[in-house]
C-alpha cells in the first residue's frame, strides 16, 4: 500500500518540515535527525516517555509527533478514499464508459475531496495523535487545524 512506500515517507517528511517551521521553529535544525529517529522506531513516540529536556521540566520534540500525526492522517485518508471508491466504483465506471462513447460532451474529472464530516474526523484524529505523542492540547489543536485547512483548500 502507498502508506509504506518511500514516496509516502518523503511526503510525510516534507509536510513535517513545513509544519515544524510554523509550529516549532526551534526544531528546524534538528528536523532531519528527528524524522530519521521517528522512522527508525515510530512506536517510541506514541507515549510521553521519550521527552527531551532535564529536571522536572520536560519538553517533547514536536517533529516526531507531527510525523506520527501526519502518518495517522494518511492512513485515515487512504481508508476513506478506499471505502468511497468501493461505494462509487460502479457510478464512476458508468460515467467513464458514457464519456468514451460520447466524446463530444465535456468531460469533468471528479475531484478527490473529503466531506465536512470527514474533515472533522481528520482534525480530531490529528489532534488526538499529537496529544498522544505528548503535544499540549492547544498546540495539537493548532497543528490539526493547519493540516486539515490545507486539505480543505485543495479539495
Amino acid at each position: 500500500m502507498w502508506i509504506d512506500t518511500p514516496e509516502s515517507k518523503e511526503v510525510v517528511t516534507e509536510l513535517s518540515r513545513e509544519l515544524v517551521a510554523e509550529i516549532a521553529p526551534e526544531e528546524l535544525e534538528l528536523v532531519d535527525e528527528l524524522i530519521d529517529d521517528y522512522y527508525a522506531n515510530p512506536t517510541i513516540h506514541e507515549t510521553k516517555d521519550n521527552p527531551l529536556g532535564f529536571g522536572s521540566e520536560l519538553l517533547a520534540a514536536s517533529t516526531p509527533v507531527i510525523a506520527m500525526a501526519i502518518q495517522a492522517l494518511f492512513n485515515f485518508i487512504v481508508n476513506e478514499v478506499w471505502v468511497s471508491a468501493q461505494k462509487e466504483g460502479a457510478v464512476l465506471i458508468a460515467q467513464k464508459i458514457k464519456a468514451l462513447l460520447n466524446p463530444t460532451k465535456e468531460k469533468a474529472e471528479p475531484a478527490l475531496g473529503l466531506t465536512p464530516e470527514q474533515l472533522e474526523k481528520a482534525k480530531d484524529l490529528v489532534k488526538k495523535e499529537a496529544m498522544r505523542g505528548g503535544m499540549k492540547p492547544k498546540k495539537a489543536e493548532d497543528l490539526a487545524l493547519k493540516i486539515v485547512g490545507r486539505i480543505a483548500l485543495t479539495s
